[in-house]
């Protein structure tokens, strides 16, 4: 029992560090907003309740293609690695833009689902459109440790000495940040398959 207990910590510590990490950079990010008012924190969290709804399906997806991919990849099969991948991207983006539209221009219904708070309106309205433009970046940008920890956390910080409507550009920056990042990454793989054998 111990022994089979032991594996699933080797294996599972990832997944048990990923959600201890969403704990952390949202203590974090809480803590920054507090210093401003309540309202902030609570226009936080209900980005966090909306995002769900679009992250979720991109997640999902990310998680079904890693065993389709794995065994591609084995089989020496790069051309359809680079298929699945670039389906996964396009079919990704089409979905993340209708998330792109509601926070664009319908932050005030979004918000209205939960809250009634003039404060939170006034403060929830011009933050949900900003951290709307995360949503496309997100795609590519599922390198979680780098923008979470290494990115959105230390820029929130920095824009909030500026002002709590500059906070919330660390979304989108966090995220063109990471993306670019990611983007590269997926180049190198690109040309590495391309002298491969399909």
């Amino acid at each position: 029992m111990k022994k089979c207990a032991k594996w699933i910590y080797l294996l599972g510590y990832p997944s048990i560090l990923m959600q201890m990490l969403y704990t952390v950079y949202i203590i974090a990010l809480n803590m920054i907003l507090a210093g401003f008012s309540d309202a902030a924190v609570t226009v936080l969290g209900l980005y966090y309740k909306m995002q769900t709804f679009f992250f979720i399906p991109l997640l999902g997806l990310q998680t079904c293609i890693v065993p389709v991919l794995s065994y591609n990849y084995a089989a020496k099969k790069y051309k359809r690695c680079q298929t699945i991948l670039n389906e996964s991207v396009l079919f990704s983006m089409l979905f993340m833009l209708i998330g792109v539209f509601c926070f664009e221009l319908l932050p005030g219904t979004l918000l209205g689902l939960f809250s009634h708070d003039p404060a939170v309106f006034s403060i929830g309205i011009p933050a949900f459109r900003i951290i709307g433009l995360s949503f496309l970046p997100a795609v590519v940008s599922l390198l979680s440790l780098i923008r979470q920890l290494g990115c959105l956390i230390p820029i929130f910080f920095v824009l909030s000495k500026i002002g709590l409507s500059y906070t919330w550009i660390a979304f989108p920056a966090s995220g063109i940040i990471t993306g670019a990042i990611g983007i590269s990454l997926y180049l190198r793989q690109i040309r590495q398959w391309a002298g491969g054998v399909d």
